[in-house]
């Protein structure tokens, strides 16, 4: 997975997204050093079946999503990327 600064992403914004639609590259997106978003493609989130109806969730089922995430991710080589990211928004 790619880490870029926030400046540098919003300079090449639309570098970055196509990378991330034609290319199915990854990019961590760093404030201040610090993981604080992540681009990925649209087939990777289709690939984990993580696209669901929109609709308010409770904190507690949140979590709950969070933590089923974490388990699906869990084999996936970039998976520490997000963990770092989860863990700087703690």
């Amino acid at each position: 997975m790619q880490r870029r600064s926030l400046a540098d992403v919003k300079a090449h914004l639309s570098e970055v997204v196509d990378h991330a639609e034609h290319r199915g590259k990854k990019v961590l997106i760093l404030r201040h050093g610090k993981p604080a978003a992540v681009i990925v493609p649209v087939s990777f989130v289709r690939e984990r079946r993580l696209q669901r109806p929109h609709h308010a969730m409770s904190p507690a089922q949140a979590r709950e999503r969070l933590d089923e995430l974490a388990a699906r991710l869990a084999g996936d080589p970039d998976f520490a990327a997000v963990t770092e990211l989860i863990e700087g928004r703690r």
